[in-house]
C-alpha cells in the first residue's frame, strides 16, 4: 500500500453513494489520495476474463466532481466486474460505504455488502448517513485493541482537530475503565485533542444508543470484532447494533490482528 493515505469510496451512482460522496467532500483530505471503486454487473454467462474481474483503471462516463474543499492529491477510478464485496476489500486506511443503494450499497441489513465488511474488515469503515461536516463525535472505549484501532484511525484523519470529542466508557463489569479511559486519552493527547470523557453504568448497546439520542453526534466511533463463520451466526455485536440502529454516521475498526 502507499505511503500516501487512501481513502477507498465504494460507488455505484445511488443517491447513497451521492450522500457518501458529499460527506467526503465536505472534509478537507490534504495529503491523502481518494480511489473511487465501482464493481460492475456481473454477466451471465462465460466467465469473466482475469483482466476484467480485477481492479483497474477505468475512465467513467460521469466522472464525480471534486470539490476544491476536499484537498486530494490523486484522485483515481476503479472497477472490475466482480461482487461488491471483494471489491471493497481492499487495504486502505478508510473505507466509505453507503447504509443503501441500489447495487453496492444495499439496504444495511443482514446479507448486505456493508454487513459483511463490517463482519470481515479490512480497512476502517465509515458508514456515512449525511452529507454534512462532523462536528461532533462520540468515541467509544472498552480498553480493547478493537477500540484502541478506532482511535487511532479517528486521529488520524485530517480535519479531526476541528471536532468535538466525546469519550465514552461504559461500566458493565468487564471493561477495566482506568486503562480504557487512558489508552485513548494518550492517543488524542498526540493530536492535541481534550475529549470530554463520560463513564456510564450499564449494558454497551443500551448504553450508546441512549447516549447518542442525548447528544446527537454527528458520527460514533466504535471498534468491531470482525467474527465470521459459526461465531458470525451467534454474534450480537455492540458495532453491529448501533450500526444498524443509529441515524449518524459509523466508524467502526478492527485490529489488524482480528483481521488477518
Amino acid at each position: 500500500m502507499s505511503s500516501t493515505p487512501t481513502l477507498a469510496f465504494g460507488d455505484d451512482g445511488s443517491p447513497a453513494s451521492d450522500v457518501c460522496w458529499l460527506w467526503i467532500n465536505s472534509h478537507s483530505w490534504l495529503g491523502w489520495r481518494v480511489e473511487i471503486i465501482t464493481a460492475q454487473e456481473l454477466p451471465i454467462g462465460p466467465p469473466v476474463p482475469a483482466e476484467d474481474a480485477t481492479l483497474h483503471h477505468w475512465d467513467p462516463p460521469t466522472p464525480r466532481t471534486q470539490f476544491g474543499e476536499s484537498g486530494f492529491m490523486e484522485v483515481e477510478y476503479l472497477t472490475a466486474r466482480l461482487d461488491p464485496r471483494l471489491a471493497l476489500s481492499r487495504p486502505a486506511d478508510l473505507l466509505v460505504v453507503g447504509p443503501r443503494g441500489s447495487s453496492i450499497l444495499k439496504a444495511f441489513h443482514l446479507g448486505s455488502t456493508a454487513e459483511w465488511l463490517l463482519q470481515h474488515p479490512v480497512a476502517p469503515m465509515l458508514i456515512a448517513r449525511s452529507g454534512h461536516t462532523v462536528a461532533t463525535a462520540i468515541v467509544c472505549h472498552d480498553g480493547s485493541p478493537h477500540a484502541q484501532s478506532t482511535v487511532e484511525c479517528l486521529t488520524r484523519l485530517p480535519w479531526i482537530g476541528s471536532v468535538q470529542v466525546t469519550l465514552l466508557v461504559v461500566a458493565d463489569g468487564r471493561t477495566d475503565i482506568a486503562t480504557a479511559t487512558s489508552m485513548a486519552r494518550e492517543e488524542f493527547d498526540s493530536v492535541d485533542i481534550e475529549p470530554e470523557t463520560v463513564v456510564v453504568e450499564g449494558k454497551p448497546t443500551a448504553v450508546i444508543l441512549d447516549e447518542i439520542t442525548q447528544r446527537g453526534p454527528d458520527l460514533v466511533a466504535l471498534g468491531t470484532r470482525g467474527l465470521t463463520g459459526m461465531q458470525r451466526l451467534y454474534h450480537g455485536s455492540t458495532a453491529g447494533a448501533i450500526a444498524r440502529a443509529t441515524e449518524c454516521s459509523v466508524l467502526l475498526a478492527c485490529a489488524e490482528s482480528a483481521a488477518e
